[in-house]
């Protein structure tokens, strides 16, 4: 988990050197939305596997977010994106502090939002693909955040099945998938020479 977190390293890198183009920022916040989630999932279950690496990676999306919004110039998206997430947390913050006393329901209701939340974080790196299938390039994705998607997915589905844990295996089935989904984007326009403007003009 702590890989595929990291692997935001090669897209700011790559953001860095040639700008963010179509390189959208909802993966970063999505990410970051779903760490901070987890994290206090497993605070409150008592499990310190899934608080840590869940802190960790909240903390290393920000940063990503952070160098986006550096490099971005379209910076009123990145206002807009991280705004609607945040209000979104808060609002999920004041229902279950409010609504649900009973840790147990707390919990349930955390766990929930979680799943809901993890398999969009998963799912986010297909809003490229219209994009993708116009260009016949993959350049705005991340073929080894695609990877590790797929690796971590697998892993903790397992360890959702050992904890008997159905709010970490529906999530991570659908990781599992849609990494699984990715990976043959990739592999199918691997060696695609990519569109000029003119010629998705003219198509």
């Amino acid at each position: 988990t702590l890989g595929m977190f990291s692997s935001g390293i090669h897209t700011v890198r790559k953001i860095k050197m040639k700008g963010t183009g179509d390189t959208p920022i909802l993966p970063f916040v999505a990410m970051a939305t779903s760490g901070f989630l987890w994290f206090n999932y497993g605070m409150m279950v008592g499990d310190s596997s899934i608080a840590f690496v869940n802190f960790i990676g909240c903390i290393l999306n920000c940063i990503y977010v952070l160098l986006y919004y550096w490099y971005t110039p379209n910076k009123s998206n990145v206002y807009k994106t991280v705004g609607a997430f945040t209000l979104m947390l808060l609002c999920i913050h004041l229902y279950s502090s409010w609504m649900h006393t009973h840790p147990d329901e707390a919990i349930n209701f955390i766990g929930l939002v979680g799943v809901f939340i993890t398999v969009g974080m998963f799912a986010s790196p297909l809003a490229q693909l219209k994009v993708v299938m116009e260009n016949e390039s993959t350049e705005s994705m991340s073929f080894p955040l695609a990877i590790l998607v797929c690796l971590q997915s697998l892993m903790w589905w397992w360890y959702g099945v050992l904890r008997e844990d159905r709010y970490i295996q529906f999530p991570n089935v659908c990781g599992t998938i849609l990494g699984l989904f990715q990976i043959g984007v990739f592999l199918y326009y691997w060696n695609s020479k990519p569109k000029t403007v003119s010629s998705i003009m003219m198509a």
